[in-house]
């Protein structure tokens, strides 16, 4: 039995000796060769990773095997990414190239020095095939998202029971355009045009403070930008579409120019679409034309430092809204923006970065085209310009921790007036010769200034688990300038209070066997009230017929959010799934006061009007699943399903707009010089609605979407695309009616559609 324990223990021990090794080396920049202490190494089919020490060097165990893939990853440095083989793994000499500084990005893929709990990066949305109307018009495929529809143009973007300024959207990491209009004509995704569009970055729920005030989530909308080149290079791309239903044509240009030490890009485009028929062939009233082009400059000032300007201007002409009293005259909007960001400042503050800029909106609103403008014409003006800016410090203080302090203001003040010409008398309908003026005050001249401060943390506790930290203080001030004499006397105390808001947020990342990847976060976003919320003054918001009045006095609304991911990637497939719980404290909504009875046509039903306040609590729950599975080299599945229950605790009903179940499953097959997309999307009938706010239940459905596109030449892509291939005659839940519209009340989304599209890069 001794010899048989020899001779085993003679086999087994060189090959325990082959089992287990370590990979050693050094990190430094490829140009200064200095050290970089806070690389992670990782090495593919291994489920933990090591981290360079003050000094660049590391040592990563690993089973014995031929060749490993390697990568090594660092903030600010592109990834590095090579075969080792078992002879060079003792002594590695791993040189990272800088790489362009990129300001328009809050999330950074991939980098796990970067990565914030409860984020994720939507696709290039550039590359679609049949174009949409609108920005808002693409969260219809984001598991989770709905879109507050109101025509053809203005959609807004709905993220489990979230809206409006509960969403912090925001494009090119910060910038924001604050809506003119009451009624929502003209919100931040009018601003920007889809075709420009180069990919969106979401956070789901409260869990980062670095953006401002975040109740819901973050939407950062990144635009088209400059490409970095050596020496100089000039190029760009044209493009040009066209859809059958609605007459609808398209057409934008891009030129791009590089060279050592700046980029540049400008573009511009218009956009005409026409009303479009449903599938019952009636025609829906959602025309609009657009124009609009945008600049941007960077320069590198020095090694490590970066300057951007931006300039933007749109235009929006002739916009019919379905779903509003009004319809959009104009709509106009200019942006500056300057951005400067410094990184390997010293060993322990990686970068500053500051930005600031300036947005304007002015919105002009007319009921020429609706019934009632025989009794009385009615149009606005109104403006809305919003200021901000935001100083960040990233700091390294450890070489597994990252920090980030800094500090942001906003400032949005609008104003506006709405003049009526009553031409017929309302109890007798006799005309009224000549017609009488009445001068209506919008927004009184209402202003919201915001100074937060933040920080936030990200500690890596292990090769597999990181935690990450964060808190914010909100100043909020809030005053009417010129307040009509009705609701100065309804509040005799207005211009009196400021608020302090506090958010705070903490969430694990924990690295699973076998690729799964596990998130829990718990954070707290505080909201304060918008300017609808509180000075809206007997106007109609577009909501139902009601009309509104806000009060200063409100509280902001908290959203308490615990959300769990667990999610795994391989080489042939992907999977994500989120379940998330929010407990909504002080949530704002609107009531009807019998004490405020309706001040414009005061016979008109309903014969009271609603105002703002808080009650004390609601709440919601859901899940969002997707995923893809590679069925074949060129043939991938994929698919996705989310649902959200809401409920107002204090009313006992659901919460009003909340995106019922839906789900997606799609066919792609790809190839170089062509591919080929169907897709199917089932939508379930809504059947808890908000009685308060009279809601209707909405039917389910079912649609689907085929496209394919060619690449026949280098440059060019053309497109071709069935849109509601079964020409189904639908709605959308969130689809909002007019009682003036033709169609049962309802706006109908676009039956059987064609669309063309052609695109050439030089």
């Amino acid at each position: 039995m001794k010899n048989v324990i020899i001779f085993l223990m003679a086999w087994a021990l060189p090959a325990l000796a082959l089992a287990q090794f370590s990979i050693k080396g050094e990190v430094r920049d490829a140009e200064t060769l200095k050290p970089l202490s806070y690389a992670i190494i990782m090495a593919e089919g291994l489920n933990r990773a090591a981290y360079a020490d003050e000094q660049g060097r590391f040592e990563l165990d690993a089973p014995g095997r031929a060749v490993y893939v390697l990568s090594v990853q660092h903030v600010g440095y592109e990834t590095f990414r090579a075969e080792v083989t078992a002879e060079e793994a003792g002594a590695l000499a791993i040189s990272l190239a800088s790489v362009p500084i990129v300001i328009e990005e809050i999330l950074v893929q991939g980098n796990n020095m970067e990565r914030t709990a409860q984020s994720d990066i939507l696709p290039d949305f550039a590359s679609r095939v049949a174009r949409p109307r609108d920005v808002g018009d693409l969260f219809r495929d984001i598991p989770g998202f709905g879109v507050v529809k109101r025509g053809g143009y203005a959609m807004d973007p709905v993220f489990r029971s979230f809206r409006n300024e509960q969403l912090n959207v925001q494009y090119d990491g910060g910038l924001q355009v604050m809506h003119a209009c009451p009624t929502r004509m003209d919100p931040i995704t009018t601003h920007v045009i889809p075709e420009e569009i180069e990919k969106v970055e979401l956070i789901r729920g409260p869990f980062s403070v670095r953006y401002g005030q975040t109740m819901g989530g973050v939407l950062n909308i990144i635009t088209k930008r400059p490409q970095p080149a050596e020496s100089f290079t000039i190029g760009g791309n044209v493009e040009s579409g066209y859809e059958f239903n609605g007459n609808a044509k398209l057409g934008r240009i891009a030129l791009n120019a590089a060279g050592k030490g700046f980029e540049a890009v400008l573009n511009g485009g218009i956009r005409d679409f026409g009303n479009y028929d449903n599938g019952a062939g009636e025609e829906i009233a959602t025309s609009f034309k657009s124009y609009d082009y945008s600049a941007k400059l960077g320069i590198a000032t020095f090694k490590g430092h970066r300057l951007q300007l931006g300039w933007r201007q749109s235009f929006g002409r002739d916009i019919l809204h379905a779903g509003l009293p009004m319809d959009t005259d104009e709509d106009n909007s200019s942006v500056l923006s300057a951005d400067y960001v410094a990184r390997n400042i010293s060993p322990s503050l990686y970068s500053i970065t500051f930005k600031a800029f300036a947005a304007r909106v002015d919105h002009i609103m007319s009921n020429t085209l609706r019934p009632n403008f025989m009794a009385t014409a009615s149009t606005s003006t109104v403006d809305a310009l919003t200021l901000g800016g935001k100083l960040e410090l990233s700091w390294l203080p450890t070489p597994k921790s990252q920090l980030y302090t800094g500090l942001d203001v906003r400032s949005i003040s609008r104003d506006g007036n709405r003049i009526r010409l009553v031409k017929r008398n309302m109890m007798t309908g006799a005309p009224i010769d000549p017609p009488m003026e009445f001068t209506d005050l919008v927004w009184q001249d209402a202003r919201i200034n915001t100074l937060g401060l933040f920080t936030e943390t990200r500690q890596f506790i292990s090769d597999r688990l990181s935690l990450t930290a964060g808190a914010r203080i909100d100043l909020v001030s809030a005053a009417v300038n010129n307040p009509a004499p009705d609701f100065a006397e309804l509040y005799p105390e207005l211009n009196t209070d400021a608020e302090w808001n506090f958010s705070g947020n903490i969430s694990a990342d924990y690295r699973l066997n076998k690729g799964l990847e596990l998130q829990l976060a718990l954070g707290r976003g505080a909201r304060t009230a918008n300017m609808e919320e509180r000075y809206i003054n007997h106007f109609n918001i577009g909501v139902d017929d009601y009309e509104y009045v806000g009060d200063p006095g409100l509280k902001p609304e908290a959203n308490h959010q615990a959300e769990l991911s667990i999610g795994q990637q391989s080489g042939r497939y992907r999977w994500r799934l989120a379940a998330f719980y929010s407990y909504i404290t002080d949530y704002i909504t609107a009531a009807v006061d019998s004490t405020l009875p309706r001040k414009y046509m005061p016979q008109q039903e309903p014969k009271f009007s609603r105002r703002f306040r808080n009650i004390d609590a609601a709440n919601q729950a859901g899940f969002e699943l997707e995923g893809s599975l590679q069925m074949a080299r060129h043939l991938t599945a994929y698919g996705s399903a989310a649902y959200t229950y809401a409920q107002n605790l204090d009313w006992d009903e659901p919460l009003a707009e909340i995106p019922p179940f839906a789900a997606a499953l799609g066919l792609k097959y790809e190839r170089k010089m062509y591919s080929l997309d169907l897709k199917g999307r089932f939508v379930a009938r809504q059947e808890r609605v908000s009685v308060s706010f009279g809601e209707s239940e909405s039917p389910g459905f079912s649609v689907f979407d085929f496209k394919a596109l060619l690449r026949p030449l280098p440059g060019l892509s053309v497109g071709a695309a069935v849109l509601n291939v079964l020409d189904r005659n639908y709605y959308e839940h969130l689809n909002r009616g007019y009682r003036n519209m033709p169609v049962n009340g309802l706006i109908y989304e676009p039956g059987r559609n064609v669309a063309l599209f052609v695109q050439y890069g030089f």
